[in-house]
């Protein structure tokens, strides 16, 4: 897979429609070398996430922890009605697949969901992703 490889987000993505910004994670994720039928996967994983209404849960596994940054918290994306473990069912996907997903989430969604994924890409698959551009944020 991408060892080692640098990833750039520009913010003034975040300001753009759904599929602009779908569009330019897809690529990114072709880059390294993903698959179509790991983009397809993803969008299977993100019925699951919005059946369980699990979306603002940390379902990569990285947690704010209230002052002292992010930290791997694997415990803390469960849904108790019925009963599913967000963060296990991503890391029960193939890791092109999690990989696939954690760049889309660089792209497409909250802050939270951006900085867990960088976290998650960073520390799980060895990429560096930085945000350059007005408003970016570094840590």
């Amino acid at each position: 897979m991408a060892e080692g490889k640098v990833i750039i987000v520009n913010p003034d993505m975040f300001g753009k429609d759904p599929d602009s910004k779908t569009t330019k994670a897809n690529e990114v994720a072709k880059s390294f070398g993903l698959s179509d039928a790991a983009l397809a996967e993803v969008e299977d994983f993100k019925a699951q996430l919005t059946k369980h209404n699990a979306w603002d849960l940390p379902f990569m596994g990285y947690v704010n922890e209230d002052g002292y940054g992010y930290a791997y918290v694997p415990g803390a994306a469960v849904v108790y009605d019925p009963y599913w473990d967000a963060h296990q069912a991503f890391l029960a996907l193939p890791k092109d697949v999690q990989t696939t997903f954690a760049i889309r989430m660089l792209f497409t969604h909250r802050p939270v969901d951006r900085y867990g994924a960088s976290m998650f890409l960073h520390y799980q698959r060895g990429f560096n992703v930085k945000f350059e551009g007005i408003g970016a944020n570094q840590y």
